[in-house]
């Protein structure tokens, strides 16, 4: 469980090959654990996931000094004779996600190890203890097969939201009588529980859902919903409490928050009161996890005004977010990219990425952005338009990234390997890495301003970054 150095982005760091680098590395460097009591094991934040599910549970009848939030790393400290259940939080256990796949081609991922370890620990507690194993997160359905959840010492696994079925999926384990694989969805918003403890980097959910429908994206099966800013204002104060200077929006599409029209035109006012709310409760900014260059291009003066409340042209900060791109090929947009490029036209998407990466870096804030590669029905005449896109990224001097990804199909029968790119994709996939390394060493002092680093922690930084540019370079 870890902070990223309060940086998300290193994240993506987090999906690369176990074996390039040494474990101390991934955990010193990139994934320091958070701060934990080192006699308990508890956890002194935790994901905002975990967190709604511990109110859940609390508010529905169980003790709170009977809900433990352990490390998973120091589960022989946390579990007993007295434990239950135990449930875990996943983002992508096994590497099949398409970062993870992308990143770690064939080799085993920092992620991926570090849920082996944590389950091979986790079947000999459980073979002492005889207690339940239940796991939940945006990454269980990788494990929702039932070789893979017996290899893994796993009794059940919920695929969507468990906040309103907590407490009955709890008892039901207690008693034995809990079904091996569940697929739930919240139906009201009141269902979803306030969290009353701090979370990972003062993360907290703004929204949930997205309602843009690409057909890739499994965030398009949940109904969208807005968590009112008095709600929010809690939540905020509870990470501000416990001693975080700023405040992280979690949502999947954050300009649409409070949206009222079919048109997907945001809603100006509800984002900038939003972003006022939380800055008065004494946070130094609002940053916010993902939205879309669409919204971004519909309304340029809502980024200024955003900006503005953190004081972003004041300090000199940048903040990063992440955006989708996919793809600009206009045949592709129209077919996998639902209502994404809404309120402009699908053949508009490729300037309407661009104009939209313009006013990002104009208003201080980071682009990283992602594209897939490997569509089952993709042409290199659709690939060629992308490509394009990224040269025209080089001449304007984009400031961000963009991650090429491999298309991952969740049945798994159309993924893309990196084997089998043709030379278009190639092409493509080589011109993201050319500007992401450009990008890299632009910013490298940008990323030793980070507060965590002491002195020589910034020298090994900036050997390893300069490093690890030029070795991928290099090796592409």
């Amino acid at each position: 469980m870890t902070n990223y150095r309060g940086n998300f982005l290193y994240g993506f760091i987090a999906c690369g090959p176990y074996e390039v680098l040494p474990e101390w590395v991934f955990d010193k460097v990139f994934c320091p654990s958070v701060e934990t009591d080192p006699i308990t094991g508890e956890v002194k934040v935790a994901q905002v996931g975990l967190r709604r599910i511990e109110s859940s549970l609390i508010q529905g009848g169980y003790k709170k000094e009977d809900v433990f939030m352990a490390h998973p790393e120091m589960l022989e400290k946390s579990i007993g004779p007295d434990t239950k259940v135990v449930g875990i939080n996943v983002m992508d256990p096994l590497g099949m996600a398409p970062v993870t796949t992308t990143m770690s081609p064939e080799k085993l991922s920092y992620v991926a190890m570090k849920f082996k370890k944590m389950c091979a620990n986790i079947i000999q507690l459980k073979k002492k203890y005889d207690f339940k194993v239940v796991v939940g997160g945006n990454g269980a359905w990788e494990l929702a097969k039932s070789d893979r959840m017996k290899i893994h010492g796993i009794d059940t696994v919920v695929v969507g939201e468990a906040d309103e079925l907590a407490v009955d999926l709890f008892q039901d384990l207690e008693k034995n009588d809990a079904p091996e694989l569940m697929h739930c969805f919240v139906r009201n918003l009141e269902n979803i529980p306030v969290i009353e403890g701090p979370t990972i980097n003062s993360l907290i959910e703004a929204m949930r859902g997205c309602g843009r429908g690409c057909d890739f994206c499994d965030v398009n099966k949940r109904s969208k919903k807005d968590l009112p800013l008095d709600r929010l204002k809690h939540e905020a104060k509870v990470n501000l409490d416990y001693g975080f200077d700023s405040i992280w929006l979690h949502s999947d599409e954050m300009l649409l928050y409070g949206c009222d029209n079919r048109d997907f035109i945001p809603n100006r006012d509800a984002i900038v009161d939003l972003w006022k709310g939380l800055k008065g409760l004494g946070a130094n900014f609002i940053g916010t996890t993902h939205m879309t260059f669409s919204a971004v291009a519909a309304d340029p003066t809502l980024m200024q005004q955003i900006s503005q409340v953190n004081e972003q042209d004041k300090t000199g900060r940048w903040l990063a977010t992440n955006l989708g791109i996919e793809t600009v090929s206009p045949a592709m947009v129209k077919k996998h990219l639902g209502v994404k490029t809404k309120p402009f036209a699908p053949e508009e998407w490729g300037s309407v990425v661009r104009e939209g990466a313009k006013i990002l870096n104009e208003n201080h804030w980071f682009p990283a952005a992602t594209i897939i590669i490997g569509w089952p029905d993709e042409t290199p005449d659709d690939v060629q338009y992308t490509i394009d896109m990224m040269s025209d990224f080089r001449e304007m001097d984009f400031r961000g990234l963009v991650a090429p990804l491999l298309y991952q199909d969740f049945s798994e029968k159309n993924s893309m390997h990196f084997g089998n790119l043709n030379e278009a994709q190639f092409t493509l996939f080589w011109k993201c890495w050319e500007n992401n390394l450009r990008v890299i060493n632009d910013i490298i002092p940008i990323i030793l301003r980070n507060k965590t680093y002491g002195p020589p922690m910034k020298v090994f930084m900036y050997g390893i970054l300069k490093a690890g540019t030029w070795a991928i370079m290099r090796y592409l």
